[in-house]
């Protein structure tokens, strides 16, 4: 018994610190406009050609579906359904030309992990490893992201085979 009464202690402590980080920073607001709490982002794939081919539709009930759109005017989104992981960066300029670079994917899934890492959010990918764009076509109630091109699969250090993709994303608000 004493030993679950420790655990709760120690539970209680990391949330109360956790709790007053939240209120402690910078005073300064963002200039983006706030994601609305509750609202969550929808994300359909589909993918063409390897282990993980197949076409994953949104999941309203998805364990994570986030939104963040950042102070410099790129989005993060990050979604885990009964499907892959997705994690994706846009950077601030991406749908402009000469700026595909700043783009980073990254989808696990259980026939395989692809990622598209241009912008060097986790590494830089060697040039000419992949072919992404991402669009963001006028949106009615949020933003929207259409990812497409095709990157290798990877395991370990090696890339193999080839996979396309087609991500849909929309970021309410």
């Amino acid at each position: 018994m004493p030993r679950f009464s420790a655990l709760f202690g120690v539970l209680a402590i990391i949330l109360a610190a956790c709790g007053g980080a939240s209120a402690v920073g910078p005073k300064e607001s963002s200039s983006a406009s706030p994601i609305a709490v509750g609202a969550r982002p929808t994300v359909d794939l589909q993918i063409d050609g390897g282990g993980a081919a197949g076409s994953y539709p949104a999941d309203p009930k998805a364990g994570l579906a986030q939104c963040q759109h950042l102070a410099d005017g790129s989005w993060f989104i990050q979604y885990a359904a009964s499907g892959p992981t997705i994690e994706l960066f846009v950077g601030p300029h991406a749908n402009e030309a000469g700026h595909a670079n700043e783009l980073a994917l990254q989808i696990d899934a259980d026939g395989g992990f692809l990622w598209a890492d241009d912008a060097g959010y986790r590494k830089h990918d060697p040039a000419g490893r992949n072919h992404m764009t991402v669009a963001m076509p006028p949106a009615t109630g949020g933003t929207a992201f259409v990812v497409t091109g095709t990157t290798p699969y990877h395991a370990g250090y090696d890339d193999f085979g080839q996979a396309t993709v087609t991500l849909t994303a929309m970021c309410p608000g």
